[in-house]
């Protein structure tokens, strides 16, 4: 008898096992199972409704989460997606993810949402797993019109208050029409005046003396003969002295050969006395420029030296005003 009930017992425990691993199957397969749902099913034109998808798979796995699109769900509109938000579960190796898509729809009737895939790899496996939502359905119903009541006006515009944002194109226009108006001002008073549009700065000008004595120091700090530069050197410097002869004395030394200047100093008493000493820097300059003469440094330095002190002898002299002489009388004791 005992022998007859073992191989009963055996396909008993056989059964129960298989029953109980289909069991673990199917919860496992529910463990995976996307879900989406509505808020409410049936809407008015325009109304909002919050669709949540959930779907819970394990820690490990690489979740290709799908996007939308505003016409995702055409005619359906998708308004705005929240973040993926990601909880634990009561089951240690598994994580629930959920997202909330707010939608709304203008055509009325019946509207399929279509089934939503979620994508997902397990770490280690190449496969791509699915899980997928069923599909909904989301009723969007017309505008009820109380035909027995009377057509009302258009509700009017509700007052708000202006900002700076509105103000500002107004305030840029005033101020562009005064700088216009001011500078038609300034042009007719400066008009009236006789004076130019814009007053003229005009840089304060040397003496003739002056200025050739620092293009002189100019010169001498270029160091040109000491660099084997003879012609540069002596040109500049008789064109120190020829602007300087023009500028103090009218005497137009630029169009004149060295003779000619020569003859100048000739018939003026007061450059008389220096003519040997502008005929040196002019003759060597002569020789230097188209005798191709290499000058001695003493020679250099002579020109330049006999330059600065006929300047500095021939300048005007300030004469200071003469003081009164002031007789006491018995007026002023």
């Amino acid at each position: 008898m005992n022998r007859m009930k073992l191989p009963h017992i055996l396909f008993l425990a056989c059964l129960t096992a298989g029953l109980m691993l289909i069991a673990s199957f199917q919860a496992e397969v529910r463990a995976q199972k996307a879900t989406a749902s509505l808020d409410t099913t049936s809407i008015r034109l325009g109304e909002q409704v919050q669709l949540q998808l959930n779907v819970t798979l394990p820690s490990a796995a690489n979740v290709i989460w799908p996007r939308f699109t505003d016409s995702t769900f055409s005619p359906v509109e998708i308004l705005h997606a929240s973040k993926v938000d990601t909880i634990e579960t009561s089951r240690n190796n598994y994580l629930q993810y959920k997202q909330f898509i707010t939608i709304t729809s203008f055509d009325s009737g019946y509207h399929v949402i279509p089934p939503i895939s979620v994508e997902y790899q397990m770490k280690g496996d190449l496969q791509t797993m699915v899980s997928v939502t069923d599909s909904l359905i989301l009723h969007v119903r017309t505008v009820d019109v109380d035909t027995t009541r009377a057509i009302k006006d258009i509700k009017g515009n509700m007052e708000a208050p202006i900002t700076l944002a509105e103000l500002w194109p107004v305030f840029a226009g005033i101020a562009i029409v005064g700088l216009i108006a001011g500078f038609i001002w300034y042009y007719l008073w400066r008009k009236k005046m006789k004076k130019p549009l814009f007053p003229v700065i005009k840089k304060a000008q040397l003496p003739p003396w002056q200025l050739a004595l620092e293009n002189l120091d100019i010169i001498e700090a270029k160091k040109l003969w000491q660099n084997g530069k003879y012609k540069e050197y002596h040109t500049e410097v008789t064109d120190v002295l020829r602007v300087y002869l023009e500028s103090q004395f009218r005497i137009p030394a630029m169009e004149m050969i060295s003779s000619e200047i020569m003859d100048a100093f000739q018939g003026n008493d007061q450059l008389k006395p220096f003519k040997e000493k502008v005929w040196q820097v002019l003759q060597l300059a002569d020789l230097v420029k188209f005798a191709k003469e290499v000058p001695i440094p003493a020679e250099n330095v002579m020109s330049l030296e006999n330059s600065r002190a006929f300047i500095i002898e021939t300048k005007p002299t300030e004469n200071p005003e003469p003081q009164k002489e002031v007789t006491l009388t018995k007026e002023h004791i």
